[in-house]
């Protein structure tokens, strides 16, 4: 069974202009059985950011003014996705039952204004929310930080407490792409991995597994520097370990072209790591789906 859970289409500010029907329809000619949009709704401790709030040559302010400052309103980027639900219904309705389609969201950051996610959740019924870290306290995006200038051991620190932050808000059902700073801190004379922080995801695992919320296997980094399914092997090692067994996959899609990109490779890999079952969500409750 072919299983993608996170993907955006047009209504996310940083996807290919193209709209739900054209994902359903790649996703059906690719195969796949279940498929979740999860639209970018990111949130933010400030109302704004100006080039005065870092330090010189830390950050390429010029690239986050032009790529991601137009999308926000003050401390939220919002999709349409009243506008997005309603298309997926329609793609419901014309599938015939040749695909299930399930109404997620992906919240960046959603302790940093916990009542504007609130209401996102009190304005809309989703099947999933994936919850993920994208930028820290500073709310600059992890895509514009010059990372020669960190202390890499800081950094992982305190992104690791945003995670930490965000499992105690706690009002989702998956975590996004945990190993998600490593696709941006490759430098020539670096290749980041989590094993040097395992005191950190040990304990982000074992609160996943106290609190019912999945770990994302997200298949993107396969298609980045590090060549390989995320989160490293001995992550999915230790996650098993410990107990767990809520498990999803996801492409990351942001174009009809890369639905399920790399979704077989990533269950092959759980399927490698021990895991017998993939999750799956409806109405927010996890449907453990046999690998075969």
């Amino acid at each position: 069974m072919i299983i993608d859970l996170h993907t955006h289409t047009g209504y996310s500010y940083d996807a290919e202009k193209r709209g739900v029907s054209d994902h359903v329809q790649a996703a059906i000619q690719k195969g796949v059985d279940v498929l979740g949009f999860t639209e970018h709704v990111d949130f933010f401790y400030q109302e704004s950011l100006s080039e005065a709030d870092f330090e010189s040559g830390t950050v390429d302010f010029q690239m986050y003014w032009n790529e991601l400052a137009p999308f926000r309103c003050g401390r939220v980027i919002q999709a349409d996705i009243a506008a997005q639900q309603k298309d997926i219904d329609t793609c419901r309705e014309n599938s015939q039952g040749n695909i299930v389609l399930r109404k997620g969201v992906e919240i960046g950051q959603p302790h940093a204004a916990p009542d504007l996610a609130d209401q996102l959740m009190e304005m809309y019924r989703f099947d999933y929310i994936i919850g993920s870290i994208h930028h820290l306290a500073d709310d600059m995006d992890l895509y514009f930080i010059h990372y020669e200038t960190k202390h890499t051991d800081e950094f992982m620190r305190d992104y690791f407490d945003e995670i930490n932050k965000m499992l105690q808000y706690g009002k989702f059902h998956i975590l996004g792409h945990l190993d998600y700073p490593l696709r941006v801190m490759k430098l020539p004379h670096n290749r980041p991995s989590l094993r040097g922080y395992m005191d950190y995801v040990d304990e982000i695992l074992k609160k996943l597994i106290a609190q019912g919320i999945a770990l994302e296997s997200n298949a993107k980094s396969l298609f980045g520097w590090q060549k390989q399914v995320g989160p490293e092997d001995f992550v999915l090692q230790r996650y098993r370990e410990l107990g767990g067994e809520l498990i999803t996959v996801g492409s990351d899609s942001h174009a009809p072209e890369t639905m399920a990109r790399g979704i077989p490779e990533a269950i092959e890999r759980l399927k490698q790591a021990g895991f017998r079952y993939i999750t799956d969500f409806e109405e927010g409750k996890p449907i453990q789906r046999a690998i075969r």
